[in-house]
């Protein structure tokens, strides 16, 4: 189904069908926002190998607990 089906649905006054097209339209459009949500979340999981992040330093405290 698409919006042309349900302007044609609404024109010939069947709402029942109209009310078939709009929800299976609004579902497609979820469907394909999430898919484009769940990529845009996966790509922030992946650690890269950048040469600018900073190896972590160990705090003098760390280093002195030897007394």
């Amino acid at each position: 189904m698409n919006v042309n089906d349900l302007i044609l649905n609404l024109k010939d006054g069947d709402n029942v069908a109209a009310n078939n097209s709009f929800n299976s339209v609004m579902a497609d459009k979820l469907t394909a926002a999430l898919d484009a949500k769940k990529i845009e979340v996966a790509s922030t999981m992946v650690q890269r190998n950048d040469p600018e992040v900073e190896e972590p330093v160990v705090a003098e405290e760390e280093e002195q607990t030897e007394v």
